[in-house]
C-alpha cells in the first residue's frame, strides 16, 4: 500500500509518522502481501527504523525528479 495520502513511496521522500516525527525515507523494499515496507532515517538522530509499512506515513515533501534535455 502507498503512504496514507496515496502516493507511492520513493526513496528520498520526507515523511511523519503518526506521532508527527519526521525522517527521510532512505529505502524501498519490495511489497509483501499488496504492502510496501520503507526504511527511514529520523531528523533526530534516532536509530533508523529498517523497516515500517509506508500506509503508516504521510508524505511532506519530494524533490522533483530531474529530467534529462537531449541535445541535438
Amino acid at each position: 500500500m502507498p503512504y496514507e495520502g496515496g502516493e507511492a513511496p520513493e526513496v528520498g521522500d520526507y515523511v511523519k509518522n503518526q506521532w508527527e516525527q519526521p525522517g527521510t525515507v532512505t529505502r524501498v523494499h519490495a511489497a509483501r502481501a499488496g504492502r510496501e515496507e520503507i526504511s527511514v532515517r529520523w531528523d533526530d538522530g534516532g536509530v533508523d527504523l529498517p523497516l515500517a509499512l509506508a500506509e503508516e506515513f504521510t508524505l511532506l515533501s519530494r524533490k522533483p525528479r530531474k529530467t534529462v534535455e537531449h541535445e541535438q
